[in-house]
């Protein structure tokens, strides 16, 4: 029996269903595993229900600073030494490479060679512009992981680059409840008009849940959707987000005269975002780059075709172009435009793609998660394995 050992920030919405699933495969292999939480609040201003971290019977949780959402490196570092000690794990999992605590894990794992280390990440190589010298850094660093639980296939090829044998990673980091936002999706569907009513929502609309960074492109979504027509179909656009660019996003209104068909929503928690995603008719995620894209997912999962662009992580991965939606190059607003016209004037191509979306999705699960980083944890822990050894002395 190992002993896992799983190490986090902080164990958010969308980390809580990836973590259980990984409790009940792990507990059905016969292994053991200890959540290690470093800060009971998240980094994030969205409002964060409730959370049971006991996920079954025998699991453990530790949550190191309960009520703050940050602390010294001094002190995490301290408390995450100590933390090891006592558990003594067989092998740990971490968010990431370069956090105080995952630095420290590396080092820690380095000198004694006590446990295999295998991090969780969804970057890849086009995530805006790279730094040689900090990717030389970068490789430097990760060489001395064991495994990589990455996002997609780009997301591998760029461990890969920094030093992580294609045998040592997999894929399933970004996925999501899939069930979940399937079954309120349809239980919204159910009740149209009242919630249309209760959340502000038009008749018709295409919907883009975005933060509000420039990366994210809003205001070209605003652009694009005003040269498609779709407004003068009786379309709306809905955004759900909020950031520091919102008044570029409202000055593009402006210009585009669009004040009567653009809906700005904000703080949407993640219990309701279903209902968005079941009364629009599409998504549109319009990022110049994106390490992956979970309102893809989101989307996929209530059934909706949807319109992504190349820099987005999930783009080749769970969005097909031309099968469950479309990818368009970034920074085009005249493709993004001509394809959002397609979409929108074209229901029985909705119909197929958003079909499509529900099988596609239906392989991102949980579980999808939970396997890959067991089959990478029983490869590291294996007699054979190939796992990067700490020097001798």
């Amino acid at each position: 029996m190992a002993h896992i050992v799983f190490v986090i920030g902080n164990l958010s919405d969308y980390h809580i269903p990836r973590y259980r699933a990984l409790v009940s495969l792990v507990e059905r292999a016969g292994h053991q595993i200890t959540l290690v939480e470093i800060f009971g609040r998240s980094i994030y201003s969205h409002p964060q229900p409730a959370r049971p971290l006991q996920f079954s019977d025998t699991s453990k949780a530790l949550t190191l600073f309960a009520g703050t959402r940050s602390a010294g490196s001094t002190r995490v570092v301290w408390r995450i030494h100590n933390v090891v000690n006592e558990l003594r794990p067989d092998i740990v999992i971490t968010l990431g490479y370069h956090t105080e605590y995952s630095i420290y894990l590396c080092l820690r794992k380095l000198i004694t060679g006590k446990f295999p280390l295998m991090y969780m990440s969804d970057s890849k190589a086009d995530d805006g512009d790279r730094s040689r010298t900090k990717e030389a850094f970068k490789r430097l660093l990760v060489r001395w992981f064991d495994g990589a639980l990455v996002a997609g296939q780009r997301h591998r090829d760029y461990a890969l680059s920094l030093g992580i044998p294609l045998q040592r990673s997999r894929c399933g980091f970004d996925v999501i409840d899939v069930r979940f936002f399937s079954d309120a999706a349809a239980a919204c569907r159910q009740n149209d008009a009242a919630l249309r009513s209760e959340l502000g929502l038009p008749d018709r609309y295409v919907l883009c849940v975005s933060r509000l960074v420039e990366r994210k492109n809003v205001a070209g979504v605003v652009r694009a959707f005003a040269r498609s027509g779709l407004a003068a179909q009786g379309y709306s656009l809905v955004i759900v987000g909020n950031g520091p660019y919102k008044a570029r996003v409202e000055e593009a209104i402006r210009q585009a005269d669009l004040f009567s068909k653009v809906v700005m929503v904000e703080n949407v928690h993640n219990e309701v975002m279903p209902a968005f995603y079941a009364l629009g008719d599409f998504l549109v995620l319009a990022s110049r780059y994106d390490q992956w894209g979970l309102c893809a997912n989101e989307a996929m999962a209530a059934g909706l075709p949807l319109i992504v662009t190349k820099g987005c992580g999930c783009a080749g991965e769970i969005v097909i172009d031309f099968e469950n939606g479309f990818v368009v190059s970034e920074g085009s607003e005249d493709e993004l435009s001509e394809r959002m016209r397609m979409l929108g004037s074209d229901r029985q191509m909705r119909q197929q793609f958003g079909i499509r979306s529900r099988e596609i999705i239906d392989q991102w699960t949980p579980e999808l998660f939970a396997k890959s980083a067991l089959e990478l944890t029983e490869i590291l822990l294996s007699p054979g394995s190939s796992a990067v050894k700490a020097p001798s002395p």
